[in-house]
């Protein structure tokens, strides 16, 4: 496979660009960029050293990591370059290795290669991916036991069951000599297990999309209202573009605060009105349809316009809260605020932080006892989700024509659908299945 390279950039004391090379035969080949070429290093070996750009000037410094096949994440030979965090130098360098004869990393490559070597199972990496996407520690730490093997996912779970139904079809067929009867309604029970897990898993899993999306709060209301200035003093960064023009946002801009409970994600609108503009007209369509999936509202008024978001966007199940911003120009206008901001001199600002940060614990605590009552554990992809819902089809049939097909043939077909099993936890064979027969029945004591 062609080598692949790609870059990050972390904040530690100060930026750290991190670049990564994989691929077979990175020496010498790539020996050029580092000042002077240098032969292959020592694996595990930490090298101070000095980079170049395509141009051949030194323009960085850092430290140089190589990791040589098979002892690597990816299985093939892994160079990791720790170098300042200037997103140009960075640019700089990764051109020179594509020059060399790296080309970009695709999305998720790294991990995709390492799962090609056998170095991480599939189930592992969509864990890993659903860790880091962890919305609130307390996701994070429940996903973090499946992903350190703490605690073994759903999948898994379910292919033991799914081996334990095998086994008894084994029993059944190869040791009725040794008069051992498996009655049908044994059979039965087993398939039935296997579905209510699924169930359970399915239910889970829809509840939980839901918890994982997190704790999000969109900003909207009429356009001049200060929503893009108080956007950006609730994150107190200057992410929004702030105008006295009329409709200046027309797209969603979204931040995260990460606050105790979790992570409570502000979303920040074009301002709704009667518009001519097409680009603007597209982004007030966005605004409303996000008001029907989001966790709260923050419906923004003011003395430049004041508005009653029930005539705008009608009722929804969830509050809307209404916040009356540039309150140091003028009190709350007619109907009723909940707030009073000025996003200029922050009055107003901290205490409705506050509010946001107790109705997002509410909003966790909430989810996390719900969830409690479902079975434990938690699928970690919609590709889980759709595999369950065939391997449910699968044995709804299986169940329904034990009566009518006899057990040969269905055993024959329980083992065809075993690839299945295996694309979506790892592999499942006749000895792992003969394991199950001989603990479950002792047979050959």
């Amino acid at each position: 496979m062609d080598p692949i390279v790609s870059a990050a950039t972390r904040l530690i004391s100060q930026p750290v660009g991190i670049i990564r090379l994989s691929g077979n035969g990175l020496f010498p080949k790539f020996s050029t960029l580092m000042v002077p070429p240098m032969e292959e290093p020592e694996p595990r070996r930490v090298y101070r050293i000095r980079v170049r750009d395509r141009d051949g000037q030194p323009i960085d410094d850092g430290l140089l990591l190589y990791f040589k096949s098979p002892h690597s994440l990816t299985g093939e030979d892994v160079l990791e370059l720790q170098l300042h965090g200037n997103p140009h130098s960075l640019r700089k360098i990764i051109s020179h290795a594509i020059c060399l004869g790296a080309r970009q990393a695709r999305p998720g490559e790294f991990l995709y290669r390492a799962y090609l070597h056998h170095k991480i199972s599939l189930l592992k990496a969509e864990s890993l991916n659903k860790l880091i996407q962890a919305p609130s520690f307390e996701q994070y730490r429940s996903q973090f036991q499946e992903y350190s093997g703490q605690r073994r996912s759903p999948i898994e779970l379910l292919r033991e069951q799914w081996m334990d139904l095998i086994g008894l079809f084994y029993v059944a067929l190869d040791h009725s000599e040794d008069d051992i009867v498996v009655e049908k309604d044994l059979i039965l029970q087993r398939i039935q297990d296997i579905l209510e897990s699924i169930r359970l898993y399915r239910k889970a899993y829809r509840h939980s999309k839901k918890r994982w999306k997190g704790f999000s709060v969109l900003i909207t209301g009429p356009v001049n209202s200060g929503k893009s200035s108080l956007f950006n003093r609730l994150l107190g960064d200057s992410r929004a573009l702030v105008s006295d023009i009329p409709g200046t946002t027309r797209d969603l801009l979204e931040g995260r605060i990460s606050s105790e409970f979790g992570d409570i994600i502000l979303l920040d609108s074009a301002g709704i009105r009667k518009t001519g503009d097409d680009i603007e007209k597209q982004g007030i369509r966005r605004a409303i349809k996000e008001i029907k999936d989001v966790s709260l509202v923050l419906w923004v008024n003011s003395p430049d316009m004041d508005s009653n978001p029930e005539i705008v966007i009608g009722k929804r199940k969830t509050g809307i809260v209404r916040v009356w911003n540039k309150c140091d120009l003028r009190p709350a206008g007619r109907g009723h605020s909940d707030f009073e901001v000025s996003s200029r001199t922050r009055k107003g600002i901290s205490r409705l932080y506050r509010f946001l940060e107790e109705k997002a614990q509410s909003y966790y605590q909430d989810e996390n006892e719900e969830e409690g009552n479902l079975l434990e554990g938690d699928l970690s992809s919609h590709r889980q989700y759709l595999f369950l819902d065939r391997l449910a089809k699968h044995l709804v049939s299986l169940r329904d024509s034990l009566e009518q097909r006899s057990w040969e043939i269905l055993l024959h077909d329980l083992e065809r659908y075993n690839q299945e099993i295996q694309l979506a936890s790892g592999l499942v064979t006749h000895q792992m299945i003969y394991d199950r027969v001989f603990q479950s029945f002792c047979i050959g004591k």
